[in-house]
């Protein structure tokens, strides 16, 4: 079942996805102990989660779980991959320049288990890069790159966010406990991106309301309008135009004009309506 986080990939996408998706990337190994998997404390996963929101910046709430991820993981490395407005895929965080590489060679290329994993709801693993055909043209790259081993998990709450990324320097036969404490990585980064992304869209309205008020109080100025009236040509001239509301109140902040506002103000069009 594919998990609710799940969006359509595009088309071009779909198809590599389709040949390169092994059913062998979610095979489990065994674990090296007879005891079976062992997750990571209930207590540390909560006390991380808790850490990175109370970051002062998004950012630094990534950077945490990635220390976190570096610190208690199966890996040397990590990377976030968020998947943005209009499906645009990108790294977000890294723990360091050589993983952001690899991440970005997947972008270049098309291909990758990171990408797959954006699009799936899998655990795509890589004990040996070398040895791994899934990505022919990524694979080797990321090599070069000094990649040898890698889990990429996907993220998601009620969206599709992305994917963690867990990379080792070295081939490494990774064992259940390994995929089980990348999961709950993956689920407490999960909840940090969202958190992000939600903190961050709050601020961008924040900002977008602030600015049309700045705007209104430049024509209620200017016209001698009220504040409502104010709003009011604002939203006739966006419509009008078909600029977004919040575009156009940036143009009359940042130039002091807006174009064809004095000669719609006599049409029918955008009036300047009187107290």
């Amino acid at each position: 079942m594919s998990a609710p986080g799940n969006q359509r990939p595009p088309a071009p996408y779909r198809r590599r996805l389709s040949e390169a998706n092994d059913p062998s990337s979610l095979t489990r190994r065994p674990a090296a102990s007879g005891d079976g998997p062992v997750d990571l404390p209930v207590s540390l996963v909560a006390e991380g989660v808790r850490a990175a929101v109370a970051r002062s910046t998004p950012k630094e709430s990534m950077q945490a779980v990635l220390d976190m991820a570096v610190q208690t993981g199966p890996c040397d490395a990590a990377s976030i991959t968020f998947l943005g407005v209009g499906k645009k895929i990108e790294t977000i965080a890294a723990s360091d320049e050589r993983v952001r590489k690899a991440d970005e060679l997947q972008y270049v290329t098309g291909e990758g288990p990171c990408l797959d994993a954006v699009w799936t709801d899998g655990v795509f693993i890589i004990p040996n890069l070398l040895a791994d055909g899934r990505w022919p043209e990524w694979g080797p790259g990321a090599a070069e790159l000094g990649i040898g081993s890698s889990i990429s998990v996907h993220l998601f709450t009620n969206a599709a966010l992305g994917s963690l990324n867990l990379y080792s320097l070295a081939p490494r036969e990774f064992t259940d406990t390994d995929i089980e404490n990348a999961r709950v990585i993956a689920a407490q980064a999960s909840v940090v991106v969202a958190y992000g992304r939600a903190q961050d869209n709050l601020w961008r309205a924040i900002d977008a309301r602030n600015l049309i008020g700045q705007a209104q109080g430049m024509l209620m100025q200017r016209y001698g309008l009220t504040g409502e009236k104010a709003f009011a040509v604002l939203r006739r001239y966006s419509q009008h135009h078909n600029i977004k509301l919040t575009v156009l109140a940036e143009q009359l902040t940042t130039t002091g004009q807006l174009p064809d506002l004095d000669d719609d103000s006599h049409s029918d069009s955008v009036p300047i309506p009187n107290d």
